[in-house]
Order: C-alpha cells, then structure tokens, then sequence
C-alpha cells in the first residue's frame, strides 16, 4: 500500500469515526426528556370522610309501645282459602320517632245500624279468634315490631262469608292495639266485608311487612 492510499484509509477511519460519533451525541440530544411521573406520591384529596359526614345516621329503633290514635290502617291484599275470605291490613304511623306493636289487635266488626240511617255503625255480636294456623298464610313472626315512617306492619282478618248458620252483614270494624281492650280510642275503619258468618272471625299477630 501506498502511502497516498495509507492516508486515504487513515482519513476515512477518521471521518467515520467522528459520523458515529457524532450520531450518538445527536442521538441523545434530539431524544425529548421523559417526564418522571411517580403515581403513588400524588397528593389524592380524601373524600371518605366528607362523605362519611353526610351519610345519615340509622334511625335509632323505637321502645315506646304504639297508640292507636297514631296509626292508620289500610286493606292490602284479599284471598280465598278453605272457605274463609282473607284480607291482609298495614299498619303505619307518621310519628318520626316511630313506636312498637307486638301480639294481635283487638277488632270489633261493625254493621250498618239500620237502612233509615246511612252511614251509622253498630258493633256486631261476633267473636274473635285466633287466625287458624293450618291454611297456608305466612302470618310472620309474632316478635315486637317496630314501626318508623315507610316501615308498616301488617296483619290478617279472615271471616267466613257464607255459612247456613246465621250470617250479619258488615262495612267495617273498629281497631284497636294489641293488649289494649278499652276500645273506648278505636280507630273505625271502613271495609266492605259483606256477610260475616258463624259468630266468629280471626285476627293474626302483627308481623313486620
């Protein structure tokens, strides 16, 4: 090799040497700055406890016994089961603090005093009995229920409607809370029972629902 070609080679070693060069320097530079992101030092503003503010507390269950002035008394639901005509009752209250019901209301079906006097009511010679256990109703629980505003109770009346022992006809019964047999606060409700056979009728327990 010549020593013009020795040169040549030399300069070329040279050139290319400082284009490598100079692309990863130019590499690196034109390369944009990554941002470091770090997710888990983020400040993140707690809402838990404001939302744990606004959630209102549960209302506290009620201990004082109902009244019957305070509670309104509603048909739900009617059947027919084993020859009985069966109608399911609500109970519910307006009192904010609510009140409690436990055992069977004491009712008193009524009757229409004469046809020359509408409207007039009188108590019927019928008696009432404890709601027959065998027909396939789910009565509840006989259990204290409590009652809030939007949270009834129920319970059943079943009387026969035909019967060839005598028959009284009646638009409605008087009620009153359980264990309370004054009925001198009954709350007269209107009901279309119609022919109320045998002298006798059921009541069930109040239950929850």
């Amino acid at each position: 090799m010549t020593a013009k070609q020795l040169a040549r080679v030399v300069t070329c070693t040279a050139a290319l040497a400082a284009t490598l060069s100079g692309c990863q320097t130019g590499g690196a530079a034109a390369s944009p700055a990554q941002p470091t992101t770090n997710v888990g030092l983020r400040a993140v503003p707690s809402t838990g406890g404001a939302r744990a503010a606004s959630t209102p507390a549960p209302a506290a269950s009620p201990t004082r016994s109902c009244g019957t002035a305070e509670l309104s008394v509603a048909p739900a639901a009617h059947e027919m089961k084993q020859g009985l005509d069966i109608e399911r009752f609500t109970v519910t209250t307006s009192t904010p603090a609510g009140c409690t019901l436990a055992g069977v209301p004491n009712l008193i079906p009524k009757g229409p005093l004469s046809a020359q006097v509408p409207g007039a009511a009188v108590d019927l010679a019928v008696s009432q009995w404890p709601f027959p256990t065998d027909i396939g109703v789910d009565t509840g629980s006989a259990s204290k229920v409590a009652l809030l505003p939007g949270k009834p109770a129920s319970f059943y009346l079943a009387w026969f409607s035909a019967s060839t022992v005598v028959c009284v006809q009646s638009n409605g019964f008087g009620f009153n809370v359980p264990n309370d047999t004054t009925y001198g606060d009954a709350k007269l409700v209107t009901y279309p029972v119609g022919s109320l056979c045998d002298g006798i009728f059921y009541a069930s327990s109040v239950f929850q629902g």
